[in-house]
This record gives structure tokens, C-alpha cells and sequence, in this order.
């Protein structure tokens, strides 16, 4: 692992700070226990995502793209799946919502920071 790894994985618990912060506040319907599950999921596949990305890990632009892009597609279908089976179990809405949401925000704000890092450097 580099220092993208442990910049990215800061990142992700600044993420999952704000996250949890917002579900205190009166402007979420979400329970602790039901916060505590989005933020533990959400932290387990964020560490997939790590292992797929930094793992063995080459200096070539190539692979780290092809990298990017597994890690993106996993942790896309790994939420997908795990907000359908939320869905099919009769979870509550918002269970789902917030979920979704973290997951979004998440990929969306790793695959900036990792996009403009792969364009400054050619490596991660």
C-alpha cells in the first residue's frame, strides 16, 4: 500500500464521519443501529475496493485504469445487491435512501479524487 491508499482510506472515514453526523441531526429518519449498518457495509466494500486497486500494484497507467474500472463495477453491483436485498426483505425506505446515498457519494468522490491523481502522476 501507498500513500494514495491511506489518503483514499482518510477519505472514506471523513466520509463515513459526515455521514454519521448527518444521521444524528434532525434531518434524518435513520435509527443508530440502521446508521452503524450503512457506515459497516459501506466500510467493508470500500476495503474490497482498496485491495482491488492497490494490491500487487505496477506502475502502469494501463492496469491501473483496468483496476479503477473492476473496483468502480464491484462496489457498484455490491451496493446494488445489498440495497436489493434490503428491498426484498422489507427493510424500511430510508434504509435504502440512505444507503444508496453513501454509496453514491462515495464513488463519486473516490473516483474524482483517483481520476485527477491518475492524471497528475499516471499512477495512483
Amino acid at each position: 500500500m501507498n500513500k494514495s491508499a491511506y489518503r483514499l482510506g482518510a477519505i472514506y472515514l471523513f466520509i463515513f464521519g459526515i455521514f454519521y453526523l448527518f444521521t444524528l441531526s434532525s434531518c434524518s429518519l435513520l435509527s443508530n443501529a440502521n446508521a452503524l449498518f450503512c457506515i459497516g457495509t459501506s466500510g467493508f466494500i470500500a476495503l474490497l475496493g482498496l485491495l482491488i486497486l492497490f494490491v500487487k500494484k505496477e506502475k502502469d497507467p494501463q492496469a491501473d485504469t483496468f483496476r479503477l474500472l473492476i473496483m468502480i463495477t464491484v462496489q457498484l453491483l455490491s451496493f446494488l445487491s445489498i440495497c436489493l436485498a434490503l428491498i426484498y426483505t422489507n427493510q424500511p425506505d430510508s434504509l435504502v435512501v440512505h444507503l444508496l446515498g453513501l454509496a453514491l457519494t462515495m464513488i463519486a468522490i473516490q473516483t474524482i479524487y483517483l481520476a485527477k491523481r491518475l492524471k497528475a502522476t499516471n499512477e495512483f
